[in-house]
């Protein structure tokens, strides 16, 4: 693993395995439909011109850290992992590129607050799960108001499952565009917890070359950090708590999530992907 900076805690789960990607749903032209509509959402975005924040510039990207995000960020490459026999599909990916966000407003979380890009055509290549989840996310850019899928589209692959979404939405950044949503990963049941739930961002840029993810610990006053051992056992309620917290979240103002999900989502418009050398 080679570090241009300093080293860099990044995330190591990935999608369950026996939940495959998503599959995008058929549409005649999605790719025509999808291009002219990335275009189109970009220029009509807003821009955030000043932005009172942290600048990060390198080589492959550019970003503003709003005030009170976090302090700095450091940027990491992770080699590929190329498929093997023995390999789940979550394991394989082309060599990308991590983007940590030090100091960051919450400490007690299970994720980092990161940044990815992924070269598309190299992923799709090795890995046809992920080609199947990046024709969802082209498919909901163009057609945001379609009836969402159970599982939304997400890198970097979790070895566990999506629990919920909630929160979703449409984003731009400086040159792409993608979807905005609230979730939490896990490997066992129980019901939604500030400790692992997370804001997502899931982008392609214009030109379609490279595919953009972040994920940021967010919390609401009114959760729990962890789950109990109660809660793990009792499915029924774990049910019905996930389906009842999900609405819940569904009509919290952003001014309730810490931190703040225009907070957030101005990060995500200050984006500006230059490419991977």
């Amino acid at each position: 693993m080679q570090k241009k900076q300093i080293t860099l805690i990044f995330l190591i789960f990935v999608l369950i395995a026996c939940s495959p990607a998503v599959p995008a749903p058929e549409q005649p032209s999605v790719e025509t439909i999808v291009a002219g509509t990335l275009q189109a959402l970009t220029a009509s975005a807003p821009i955030p011109t000043e932005v009172n924040g942290i600048s990060f510039i390198d080589d492959n990207i550019s970003f503003v850290i709003p005030t009170g995000i976090a302090t700095s960020a450091t940027e990491e490459i992770v080699e590929e992992s190329l498929p093997a026999a023995d390999m789940p599909w979550w394991a394989t990916y082309p060599q990308y590129h991590t983007y940590n966000l030090a100091g960051y407003v919450l400490t007690d979380t299970f994720h980092k607050a990161d940044i990815y890009i992924y070269p598309i055509a190299e992923y799709v290549a090795m890995n046809e799960d992920v080609g199947k989840n990046i024709e969802t996310l082209k498919s909901l850019i163009a057609n945001p108001n379609q009836a969402l899928p159970e599982r939304l589209p997400f890198l970097p692959t979790f070895n566990a499952g999506q629990m919920f979404y909630a929160n979703f939405g449409t984003a731009t950044f400086q040159n792409g565009s993608g979807i905005r949503y609230i979730t939490e990963f896990s490997q066992f049941p129980h019901p939604i917890t500030n400790n692992g739930m997370f804001y997502t961002f899931q982008g392609i840029t214009n030109d379609g070359l490279y595919y953009v993810s972040a994920v940021f610990p967010i919390n609401v006053d009114f959760l729990v950090g962890y789950p109990t051992p109660t809660d793990q056992g009792d499915f029924a309620f774990i049910e019905s708590e996930v389906i009842r917290v999900t609405e819940q979240l569904n009509n919290t103002s952003s001014d309730s999530f810490t931190p703040r999900l225009s907070a957030l989502d101005t990060l995500i418009q200050s984006i500006n992907v230059t490419g991977l050398p």
